[in-house]
């Protein structure tokens, strides 16, 4: 599904979340952009009922805090307890675990959100994410997310100055292309976007400031790294997906 750059180092990453997550919450900051899009395209294609949402990665909860203004049921899964607690006093429903085993039932979301996490997965490991989510969704639920675009993992490569381990500095695993993402999204669904782009700040910025961030995108768009792009996604539960059926 993508190129891997796997270690035995990086089999844990509950260090690296628990310690952003739960200390320096200002280092998401720069996503609010990236989850206002998609906070967007839930609401845009969710217009009547009230669905059930669930956000993989809680980050600051910046998703959470917007989401539950919404006539949604959100519901967030991350493997780190201090924040599913935080959520959770939010109304939010928080469920400790991870993505290749998630404790819901089957089908029981009409939305999974999974932004910025697949890139943190092994190749195995993303297989049995990608399963996992089929089996949560209901039938022609929605699944969108991003991952970085064609990253080179190892100029974010660091190395511990105490043990020697080489790393990658925020845990990465895998790099991503369309073809591989598209690939592997199209054995459990049908993909309705998928495409490059950027997630640039336009809200309060100056007429010269919206420019810069329109000129981001357009060359996101085109594939050019300097504008740092994403692949964005949005997929529905294929009627005949093969994800198991059976509870976890």
């Amino acid at each position: 599904m993508a190129d891997s750059f796997s270690s035995d180092a990086f089999c844990s990453q509950k260090k690296i979340w628990a310690h952003f997550q739960n200390h320096a919450a200002e280092t998401f900051d720069a996503a609010h952009p990236r989850l206002d899009f998609l906070l967007r395209q839930i609401r845009k294609r969710f217009r009547h009922g009230h669905p059930v949402v669930l956000n993989v990665g809680i980050g600051s909860g910046y998703f959470e805090q917007q989401a539950v203004r919404q006539p949604w049921e959100v519901h967030s899964l991350d493997p780190d307890g201090c924040a599913v607690a935080r959520v959770n006093a939010w109304k939010v429903h928080g469920h400790v675990g991870l993505i290749e085993k998630m404790p819901l039932p089957t089908e029981s979301c009409d939305c999974v959100v999974a932004s910025e996490v697949l890139e943190h997965l092994t190749d195995e490991q993303g297989k049995q994410a990608l399963r996992e989510v089929a089996r949560v969704l209901k039938t022609g639920g929605a699944f969108l997310g991003t991952v970085p675009y064609n990253e080179n993992l190892s100029a974010e490569q660091v190395v511990c100055p105490r043990c020697g381990e080489l790393f990658h500095r925020w845990g990465h695993h895998r790099r991503f292309t369309a073809e591989s993402l598209g690939q592997g999204l199209s054995q459990y669904f049908m993909i309705e976007a998928l495409r490059r782009t950027a997630f640039p700040p336009f809200r309060g910025r100056t007429l010269a400031g919206k420019t810069r961030s329109l000129i981001r995108v357009s060359l996101a768009r085109l594939g050019q790294m300097i504008a740092v792009p994403s692949l964005y996604w949005y997929a529905k539960k294929s009627p005949g997906s093969k994800a198991a059926k059976k509870e976890p």
